[in-house]
């Protein structure tokens, strides 16, 4: 799992890319950055996930920060 931030200044992006073999840790890295913060995010492949959460620069931050534990935590 591959998980990047990319701060654009007012607005972040953070992608988190992973195999299908790794589906259900993708969705719960996902689903707790989701869950922690006001974002928006957008999903796209089947073997090769990509979901990209987009918001404003603090909340992004902190569901990069939550991702990161939920991955931590379950590897």
């Amino acid at each position: 799992m591959k998980i990047d931030y990319l701060d654009k200044g007012a607005v972040a992006t953070l992608t988190i890319t992973s195999t299908a073999f790794g589906f259900r840790r993708h969705n719960r890295c996902v689903d707790a950055a989701l869950f922690s913060a006001d974002v928006h995010s957008s999903r796209s492949g089947i073997f090769l996930m990509k979901s990209v959460i987009s918001g404003k620069t603090p909340a992004v931050m902190h569901a990069y920060k939550v991702a990161l534990s939920e991955d931590a935590r379950h590897a």
